[in-house]
């Protein structure tokens, strides 16, 4: 499940049993809270607890959506109810837009370099046994041990095992005494060759053959919307909903 799905979903069932108190309502300035009610034996819903609750605060240019998931303030039109009426629907991208001051919207997704991980992966296994394997083990292994490089949970361990993994590299040695040998395992197995040989006076060297890489890693973005920000959105689409049910003029 995406993030996007998920904040979608998330929303729904946190919200399941939320009501609109009218606050402020005064043309372009109001303040609309939304909190967990319950049913109560006297036909009246009252509050039922304070989580997951919201407010939408509007002013001329502006719309603040603040509450247990984040604050984020909007400017793009002078009614910003009209601007999230859009029949469009939510835009993360387009709504990130036209948020002011310096808010995060977007942070490091471990879901997102895995996805590129894998496509990178797939693309390459064919000409490269056991590279799935492999960086299983370097990557995703949930056993800490020694030999355990990488953090792949912040940026900064994804970016560094991106940049260090190697697989399939080996080396070749060749000697004055004619002997020559292709795919000596590692390093320290290519120096023993080299040394074995030059002991009996021959010239011998070893050369480094590269393995696969992953290249051009510095162009992947590796980060996604914020489920905060993305619940947010959802908020403010639904809590323009239940004003504009709430405040539709019958004709008379």
């Amino acid at each position: 499940m995406n993030i996007t799905t998920e904040a979608a979903e998330r929303f729904q069932r946190e919200t399941a049993t939320h009501k609109m108190t009218v606050l402020r309502d005064d043309g372009l300035y109001r303040h609309l809270r939304f909190s967990a009610h319950h049913l109560c034996n006297d036909a009246e819903y009252r509050p039922t607890s304070s989580f997951y609750w919201f407010d939408l605060i509007t002013w001329p240019g502006n719309l603040t959506v603040n509450g247990d998931c984040g604050t984020f303030t909007f400017s793009r039109l002078t009614d910003m109810f009209e601007f999230f009426r859009s029949k469009y629907g939510i835009s993360p991208q387009y709504w990130a837009e036209k948020v002011r001051g310096e808010t995060r919207v977007k942070s490091y997704s471990e879901d997102k370099f895995r996805a590129l991980v894998a496509d990178e992966v797939e693309e390459a296994a064919k000409g490269w046994p056991g590279l799935a394997e492999a960086v299983e083990h370097d990557f995703y292994r949930e056993t800490v041990s020694w030999d355990m490089t990488y953090d792949i949970t912040n940026e900064d361990g994804a970016r560094r095992a991106l940049s260090e993994f190697e697989h399939g590299t080996t080396w070749t040695g060749e000697c004055t005494c004619g002997a020559y040998e292709e795919g000596i395992a590692d390093g320290d197995a290519a120096q023993i060759w080299r040394i074995r040989h030059t002991k009996t006076g021959c010239k011998a060297a070893t050369k480094r053959v590269e393995g696969f890489r992953f290249t051009d890693t510095w162009e992947w973005d590796l980060q996604d919307y914020d489920w905060t920000f993305l619940w947010c959105c959802h908020a403010i689409r639904w809590g323009i909903s239940q004003y504009d049910a709430a405040t539709v003029k019958v004709p008379a």
